[in-house]
């Protein structure tokens, strides 16, 4: 008889899980999301946001599983899964665990101080050197080589089912692989799902919330009206919780992720963090995949040691005093771009150190990956139901700010 244990969460009150799933969270490589906080040194700003990829992780795989359990359980979406994808009865708890451990192991891979560290991963290729690996990658080569084992315990699951799930492009992509990708990766996934609330609530904001209880239960299938296949969409009774969970991330992106004061401490520790993989004679980047049991001897504790032993640098220094740049220029257009670089040479001339932050272009919907409304027997896209849904789809605005040294 399987036993199963219970885990309190901040977000769902009690997660349940399986021996497998047991025996994958207490492997070491799992326990050191325990040491890479989810939201970087956002804790300078918000004292609460000391939260870890570790509990993320657990709370994304009950996100999905709440997903896909909303969407089984209606009859029609049987029906459909049974004639257009032959996932039955007997393979419907196949695909429920596949997306569980996806779920799970999505995030394995992130670097110390998490998406701050990706600015120091090292280059794909010598012939473009702006692309640099991700963590997506990293999860991809860590479940192959440290998970396969744990996972191939399950009869009927491959380690390969599970890195399709994240974007393995060495896996051949079936339908049914591409529909429950989109649990995992796209407009309307368990990861984005989890974090906005996640950190909401450590934070101490509202920007984030929203109802998740009503939007998973008004989760079902549709049909791609050009490839006949099944995706995921929303019931149309639900369309404005979708809409909600949209406006969601765009206030949490633009009052939280992109706050000046978060976004300097990014680039504070990318910095300390190079001066101290350069002690550690990686030539200022973290190790390629192909080394993945070095690279996942870096978390954030292994570098906040180095930085209390003055291996930091002037940036660790920084981090320790808490005596960040001070942003003294923000544009938010085009035409601006050659006066605050003026104002960048003005600062340098006069031998103060600075930092010229681009903030990603970020698109806030993409038309491509459009949340699907059911309405009877057709879909309607998010972006056509919703004006202001509608308007995000604009091009993204320019803003860059500079940061200049404090002179004390």
């Amino acid at each position: 008889m399987a036993k199963f244990k219970k885990i309190r969460d901040v977000v769902y009150g009690f997660v349940t899980i399986d021996e497998q799933e047991q025996s994958i969270i207490d492997h070491p490589s799992f326990q050191r999301l325990r040491r890479v906080k989810q939201l970087s040194l956002t804790d300078m700003l918000y004292p609460g946001a000391n939260h870890t990829r570790f509990e993320h992780s657990i709370g994304v795989m009950q996100m999905a599983s709440d997903m896909f359990d909303s969407i089984i359980r209606k009859d029609e979406n049987k029906r459909v899964l049974a004639e257009k994808l032959s996932i039955d009865e007997t393979s419907i708890p196949i695909y429920r665990k596949i997306v569980r451990l996806a779920a799970l192991l999505h995030d394995v891979g992130h670097a110390p101080f998490s998406h701050s560290g990706e600015e120091i991963m090292p280059v794909i290729s010598s012939d473009n050197l702006d692309k640099r690996y991700k963590h997506e990658e990293y999860s991809i080569t860590i479940i192959k080589e440290m998970f396969r084992s744990l996972i191939e315990n399950h009869p009927m699951i491959s380690a390969e089912s599970v890195t399709a799930l994240l974007g393995d492009e060495s896996v051949p992509l079936k339908a049914a692989t591409l529909l429950w990708k989109s649990l995992i990766s796209g407009q309307l996934d368990a990861d984005r799902a989890d974090y906005l609330l996640r950190d909401s609530l450590h934070l101490g904001v509202s920007y984030g919330l929203y109802d998740r209880d009503r939007l998973v239960n008004s989760m079902t299938l549709a049909q791609n009206e050009e490839t006949q296949a099944p995706v995921i969409a929303i019931q149309e009774k639900g369309w404005h919780l979708a809409e909600s969970l949209v406006i969601a991330r765009y206030q949490m992106f633009s009052q939280v992720y992109f706050h000046r004061v978060r976004r300097i401490y990014d680039h504070h520790i990318c910095c300390a963090a190079k001066e101290i993989l350069q002690h550690f004679e990686f030539s200022g980047v973290y190790p390629n995949p192909e080394s993945a049991a070095q690279y996942i001897e870096f978390d954030d504790w292994k570098i906040n040691a180095a930085i209390k032993e003055g291996l930091g640098g002037k940036h660790g220094d920084i981090i320790m005093k808490r005596k960040h740049f001070k942003c003294v220029a923000e544009i938010n257009s085009s035409e601006e771009i050659e006066q605050i670089k003026g104002l960048e040479d003005k600062y340098k001339r006069q031998g103060v150190d600075c930092y010229l932050d681009t903030i990603p272009s970020k698109e806030w919907y993409k038309i491509s990956e459009d949340i699907l409304i059911e309405e009877g027997a057709t879909v309607q896209p998010l972006s056509k139901k919703s004006m202001i849904v509608n308007a995000m789809k604009a091009k993204p605005q320019l803003t860059m700010r500079l940061y200049a040294e404090r002179k004390i």
